[in-house]
């Protein structure tokens, strides 16, 4: 989790220093394609996250105890899917610099991001 993480940033980092942009472009279109990579990384490490916290949990094991692992790996998909894209959202400007910057830091963002997120996601997952 930690090397796809530390694998990740410095990319996308330097995959935004190889944008190039034009005139009609500007620095709005350069921001809005930075903040779209950071956030496409930030989803992948969260994912990550929400799938080690899921099976590492007491209660989910538990509960797929008697699915098949299709039925498991469908659950798991929609709530970690669920978890990609809310939690983010509780992601700040501030935060996703810090995250690029500082691999502890980074850690306890996604860590925080999937724990504010999760709950609620398996909630709907289970309706």
């Amino acid at each position: 989790m930690k090397k796809l993480i530390a694998v990740l940033v410095p990319l996308t980092l330097a995959l935004t220093a190889c944008v190039s942009t034009n005139t009609t472009m500007g620095t709005t279109g350069m921001q809005s394609t930075t903040q779209q990579l950071g956030n496409t990384a930030l989803k992948i490490a969260i994912n990550a996250k929400c799938t080690t916290e899921l099976n590492n949990t007491a209660a989910w094991q538990t509960a797929t105890k008697l699915m098949t692992a299709t039925q498991k790996q469908n659950i798991q998909s929609e709530i970690c899917g669920c978890v990609s894209e809310k939690a983010p959202q509780s992601v700040t400007a501030v935060d996703l610099a810090t995250a690029a910057i500082d691999p502890a830091a980074r850690n306890t963002i996604v860590t925080n991001a999937v724990t504010k997120t999760i709950n609620a996601c398996v909630a709907e997952a289970v309706k």
